[in-house]
């Protein structure tokens, strides 16, 4: 079905189209990245020094570091995420159980932190760019999300 210049999807929990579902990737590409900016550049203003352990010595963690380590991570998202698309039920489920067990993962990165300042702003990174990738690209509300009926979810 052709709505504009959009196309739409039928699915078992309604349709969406996938102009905007495009979009809504595009904007989470974009938003995780800069999350995970924004909370170091906040520790950074409040004094925190984001130092890991590493070896023998600590590494600096920086924001350079931050967009990287944010931009691979939505990006392996936004894999995860078109796959678990193609099931029948859209995979919505598995998704969420699919971020839960790596945002598990991720958080055991700020434990070797050379600070406890350094090991909550890094948890906090972790937790806020998760967030941002799990809900952004879960298609729940938004230009993506799905519609049952006609209505908005």
């Amino acid at each position: 079905m052709r709505t504009g210049t959009s196309t739409a999807k039928e699915t078992s929990g309604g349709t969406w189209t996938r102009r905007s579902w495009w979009n809504r990737r595009r904007t989470v590409v974009v938003a995780a990245p800069l999350t995970g900016a924004v909370v170091y550049l906040v520790g950074m203003l409040l004094g925190v020094d984001p130092q890991v352990r590493a070896g023998e010595g600590t590494l600096e963690v920086t924001v350079g570091l931050v967009v990287g380590a944010s931009l691979t991570a939505v990006l392996a998202g936004w894999g995860v995420r078109s796959l678990l698309l193609r099931t029948r039920s859209g995979g919505r489920g598995a998704w969420f159980a699919v971020c839960g067990v790596v945002l598990a993962v991720s958080l055991l990165g700020p434990l070797g932190a050379a600070n406890p300042g350094a090991t909550v702003l890094l948890a906090l990174e972790h937790l806020a760019v998760g967030a941002v990738i799990a809900l952004g690209l879960s298609g729940a509300g938004g230009a993506g999300a799905r519609t049952t009926a006609g209505q908005r979810a």
